[in-house]
């Protein structure tokens, strides 16, 4: 008779003697309290991610998956996958409790939707991991980093993620099969080596310090090398659209802020089916753009917090802001990466 099989057997003994039950006693040790600065960081962590459950019916789809909770409102972030379906989708808290959710429209651009739960409906607060991330991502390549998500589904209700340990092992943007089909996806992704299986897609990549790194991706495979990875996508990537949905921006404002801004760019954009990176090509005298010090061959990369990776991004961008509103330019000169305020004019008619 195993370990196991006694324990069952005491119980029994215990419950016709009517002594009282110990259940406690049941298992082979009890829970501690974290006692390092990752497994704190790790506590601290696991009542901002959730189950997602949604509707499945085929045998090769996974009715599970993982989330994030990215406002106090309740927003959720996963990944905008088939089993999200209007009426079908539940999210699993840390407690165990289960709500209904209601499906905001996905970004087709990185393949992730937005949640929305009832948050009076919620016994405790809820603990956004978002925003953290307002500049430059604190990752790089060879660092340490956890990636929580509900692997396989292994944990029912209140029972806690899986959480696997790995590291940075690189960057890829191009060459990704990505949701079965060939896409360039034009900003970076975090490779790791932090296993994303089944039911984990839509969790979270952390840094030791439980900083938020980026959101779990589906296994990609390599159409140069004929492997599968695992990767993330940049938590900076993402802002704008959780500015968007989260602070309710979505919609465009009535008034100054339809108006179309000048900044003085002509921007460098040969012909061609795709947008470019925005390189100034001139600066119009006496313009924005002039008085802040920007130059030709510059290379814009960020908007306040909204990364730039084209120039039609940029034009996209510019169509938030009203005349007259201050932005912060990041941009690339030479090797240096510098950083500009640009006052917003009205367009000349």
């Amino acid at each position: 008779m195993n370990a196991p099989q006694i324990m069952l057997l005491m119980l029994l003994v215990a419950t016709l003697r009517g002594q009282e039950k110990d259940f406690s006693k049941a298992y082979p040790f009890t829970e501690r309290k974290p006692k390092t600065k990752i497994e704190t960081a790790i506590d601290r962590l696991l009542p901002s991610i959730v189950k997602v459950q949604g509707a499945s019916g085929f045998a090769t789809i996974e009715s599970s998956a993982s989330g994030l909770i990215v406002s106090k409102r309740g927003h959720i972030l996963t990944l905008d996958q088939v089993i999200l379906q209007k009426g079908r989708t539940h999210v699993v808290l840390y407690d165990g409790s289960v709500h209904q959710a209601q499906l905001l429209p996905e970004d087709s651009k990185f393949g992730v939707r937005l949640l929305k739960i009832d948050p009076s409906e919620v016994a405790f607060g809820l603990l956004p991991v978002w925003p953290v991330v307002k500049s430059e991502p604190a990752w790089r390549t060879g660092q340490f980093v956890v990636s929580i998500g509900n692997c396989f589904r292994l944990a029912e209700f209140a029972e806690k993620m899986s959480v696997t340990f790995g590291i940075v092992v690189g960057r890829a943007n191009t060459a990704l099969r990505y949701r079965l089909s060939d896409v360039k996806y034009d900003g970076d992704l975090i490779l790791t080596d932090a296993c994303n299986n089944q039911g984990h897609y839509g969790g979270g990549l952390f840094d030791l310090n439980g900083n938020w790194l980026g959101i779990n991706t589906r296994l990609l495979e390599s159409t140069e090398t004929n492997t599968m990875l695992s990767a993330a996508l940049p938590a900076r990537d993402l802002l704008p659209y959780l500015d968007d949905y989260v602070n309710d921006k979505a919609q465009p404002e009535v008034g100054a802020a339809n108006l179309p801004v000048f900044t003085g760019l002509v921007l460098f954009q040969p012909a061609g089916r795709q947008s470019p990176p925005a390189y100034v090509d001139r600066v119009v005298a006496d313009s924005p753009a002039a008085k802040a010090g920007l130059k030709s061959d510059d290379l814009i990369v960020r908007l306040d917090d909204y990364s730039i990776r084209t120039c039609k991004e940029l034009g996209e961008v510019l169509k938030r802001y009203a005349p007259g509103k201050a932005v912060q330019v990041t941009y690339k000169r030479g090797e240096s990466v510098l950083q500009v305020t640009l006052e917003l004019a009205a367009e000349k008619q």
